[in-house]
C-alpha cells in the first residue's frame, strides 16, 4: 500500500490532529516504512496452523473444588484485635 502526503493529511484530520508541513514529511516515510512491513507479514507461511485467539494457554488451572475443614472459631478469633460473641468488632465507617 502507498501512502501519499493526502492520505496522511486525511488520516490526521480524522484522528483530530493538527500536523504541520514539517510534520508531514517527516511523518509520510516512517509511516510508510510500517505498512510495509505489515505487508510482509501477511506472505508469511501459515498453512495449517491453526488460528489462536491468544497466544497462551487458555485452559484455566483450577484446583478441585472441595470442601476443607477449618480451625476452631476460638483459634481463628484469637488473631483479631477486637471481638464479641465470635464476631470481628471494627471501627464504624458510615455515619
Amino acid at each position: 500500500m502507498n501512502l501519499n502526503a493526502q492520505d496522511l493529511e486525511k488520516l490526521a484530520r480524522l484522528a483530530r490532529l493538527a500536523i504541520s508541513a514539517q510534520e508531514r514529511d517527516e511523518t509520510l516515510p516512517a509511516l510508510q516504512s510500517v505498512l510495509n512491513w505489515v505487508g510482509e507479514l501477511s506472505q508469511a507461511p501459515t498453512e495449517g496452523v491453526t488460528p489462536m485467539a491468544h497466544p497462551h494457554d487458555p485452559g484455566l488451572r483450577l484446583r478441585a473444588d472441595q470442601a476443607e475443614s477449618l480451625p476452631p472459631r476460638e483459634d481463628l478469633m484469637r488473631n483479631a484485635p477486637q471481638s464479641a460473641g465470635g464476631l470481628f468488632i471494627v471501627p464504624r465507617v458510615v455515619e
